[in-house]
């Protein structure tokens, strides 16, 4: 492939502050490309999840990828996707449709906030505690621990404090492993010791994504699980994330039936030309 020119840009999601949240890369203008191609440049680009978006006539076909592999749906990166489609007034104020492995997805554009219309969250197994107390190095997490999907497979479990969630050290090999077993992309540890409604970390290493700063899927996943096992019944949360990486930001989960709107600020931090 020659003489091929795109538009990559940096847009750093779920915060309002430059160089905090976390940041998705987001490919514009290319031709149709490969898997390998696609991979190869989330490898160049470096970032945890790349986007690459094509326009089409009733809406905007997008493919993710970490710099592993391609994943259906990743909330941070639709975030800045849709925020930067938005700024070249490429999007509309209110619902634009989304295209992607995980299905169609409503994006709603109000007053600088983007928010993603996820699927009803849904169990799909239960994990295995005593091992993810083992891998992640603490005696005291608080069950259930649930394999669930709003799209994308992730694993959820409780901790109690603030100050034990900052203190996990992971091994990620094993959690890799546990992951690739277990149907899901990584584990999201929440706790309810947060000054918002919870506060959490996400780790993915079975994605090559040690710790994600924000995750806009777990935090859907995170709304539903708290709601199903009555932990903490709300139709409106909001959630913390970000801290152990110095890259805080905040997710709002605002619930419409059954099925959450996940949502949040982003800004661009980059803009450059990618030539293959």
């Amino acid at each position: 492939m020659t003489d091929v020119e795109c538009r990559a840009f940096k847009v750093d999601a779920f915060t309002d502050t430059p160089l905090k949240g976390n940041p998705a890369a987001v490919v514009l203008d290319c031709p149709e490309l490969d898997r390998d191609t696609m991979l190869a440049i989330a490898g160049e680009l470096n970032l945890s999840e790349t986007a690459f978006v094509w326009q089409e006539r009733n809406g905007f076909r997008v493919r993710f990828f970490t710099p592993g592999d391609e994943i259906p749906l990743c909330g941070h990166a639709t975030v800045a996707t849709f925020y930067l489609l938005w700024r070249l007034g490429m999007a509309v104020e209110g619902i634009n449709r989304m295209f992607s492995k995980a299905g169609e997805i409503d994006v709603l554009i109000k007053d600088g906030r983007v928010w993603l219309k996820q699927l009803k969250p849904e169990v799909i197994g239960e994990l295995d505690i005593e091992a993810l107390k083992e891998i992640l190095g603490t005696e005291n997490l608080v069950g259930p621990a649930l394999a669930m999907t709003t799209g994308t497979p992730e694993g959820v479990v409780g901790i109690p404090t603030f100050e034990e969630l900052m203190g996990l050290e992971p091994d990620m090999g094993r959690l890799a492993r546990f992951s690739r077993e277990n149907g899901v992309i990584g584990v999201y540890v929440y706790t309810l010791d947060s000054r918002f409604d919870a506060a959490g970390r996400f780790f993915a290493p079975a994605v090559e994504v040690p710790e994600d700063p924000v995750t806009g899927t777990a935090s859907g996943i995170l709304a539903g699980y708290l709601r199903l096992t009555g932990k903490l019944v709300k139709d409106r949360y909001i959630f913390e994330q970000g801290h152990a990486l110095r890259r805080e930001g905040r997710v709002y989960v605002e619930f419409e039936g059954e099925r959450p709107w996940v949502g949040g600020e982003a800004r661009i931090s980059l803009e450059g030309r990618l030539r293959l």
